[in-house]
């Protein structure tokens, strides 16, 4: 069974209250006194120690405040201490009939810093190793789960159904056309060299993942046709910045999977940035078949997606759904500035 803090604290606080008079030979007459004494004054600073402690520890929890929540528990502590100084003060007239004296404030001050001080390194130590524990234990999940995704994806783009799709849009083209033939061969090849080479990167640049996106949406283009538009509008000034190695790619499989794709009904898939926000959108006309598990599906997928972001950053990605526009906003990280204008990509040709 594990032994709570605050059951050592007040035992403590106690055993305190009992043991520092005795040892200070105070052990007859006003032993009492000095016990009460002792009581009120270790109290208040223990506990308000504490109370401090938890309270900047809950309002600033990121390490990226430690910084202020330092300099404010400081702040706090040294206005405790004036106050137990005062407290003592009183105690001291009220108990024993001893008047206040200017010259006592110093030892007071130096007596109750050095309790509050060791209190609160030891608390302040204590919580960060247990958030540098808590933190610990989070990357390790993360990166088990980035592993994990990054290999369904790859075991996804290895599948038989996608070699056959790739490999019969790719038995079409050579008699028809060698040279789209040749094209297709090699963006199924750096598509798969991508998804090889950062399966174990946490993080990859917009330019690299646009790229890889360009040669996936050209295979799958090949094989739609018409059907499947792709329009990439995206600053310059931000290729730069990083995101998590394919999640633009589980985003436009998802588009594909769970919506229809007809010459009737085609399927629009737009990339373009808001500043330091990548959007991900395309009209919404699920599969009526499979309405209920393409729901859950992609939110299985959009979970991972966010839980592999939170390594990185606390900015939230932003889903929105309505009735005929499903849209995904994912947060752009490290940004370089540059100046420069978008590079569009024509939505009425295959993305190259």
């Amino acid at each position: 069974m594990r032994i709570q803090e605050k059951h050592v604290r007040y035992s403590g606080i106690v055993i305190l209250a009992f043991v520092l008079p005795w040892a200070m030979g105070h052990r007859s007459g006003y032993y009492h006194y000095h016990v009460f004494h002792t009581l009120i004054v270790t109290f208040s600073n223990w506990q308000g120690c504490v109370w401090i402690l938890n309270h900047y520890q809950k309002k600033y929890p990121n390490y990226a405040l430690t910084r202020t929540r330092i300099i404010s528990e400081l702040l706090a502590v040294v206005v405790l201490i004036l106050a137990i100084v005062v407290l003592h003060s009183i105690l001291l007239n009220v108990l024993y009939g001893r008047p206040f004296k200017w010259a006592n404030v110093p030892h007071f001050m130096t007596t109750n810093s050095l309790i509050t001080i060791f209190a609160g390194v030891f608390y302040e130590s204590r919580y960060f190793f247990e958030r540098w524990h808590e933190t610990f234990v989070e990357t390790q999940r993360l990166r088990r789960q980035t592993t994990q995704s990054q290999l369904e994806v790859l075991k996804n783009q290895v599948n038989p159904h996608f070699l056959f799709n790739s490999l019969n849009t790719l038995l079409t083209l050579i008699p028809e056309d060698k040279q789209t033939a040749k094209k297709f061969t090699r963006k199924l090849g750096a598509v798969y060299q991508y998804i090889l080479q950062y399966q174990n990167q946490e993080l990859t640049t917009l330019e690299q993942e646009l790229n890889f996106i360009k040669a996936y949406l050209f295979l799958q283009q090949m094989r739609f046709g018409d059907n499947l538009k792709a329009h990439i509008e995206i600053d310059k000034a931000y290729q730069k910045h990083q995101i998590v190695p394919l999640s633009l790619q589980m985003l436009v499989e998802n588009a594909i999977k769970h919506n229809v794709v007809s010459s009737a009904r085609p399927l629009y898939i737009h990339i373009s940035n808001q500043g330091n926000t990548l959007i991900i959108s395309n009209n919404l006309q699920l599969k009526s078949m499979r309405q209920i598990v393409a729901k859950n599906s992609t939110k299985i997928g959009l979970k991972n997606i966010q839980n592999r972001y939170r390594f990185f950053t606390q900015d939230p990605i932003e889903i929105h759904a309505k009735n005929d526009c499903f849209e995904v906003r994912l947060p752009l990280l490290t940004p370089t500035q540059t100046n420069a204008k978008p590079v569009v990509v024509p939505s009425t040709a295959p993305v190259l």
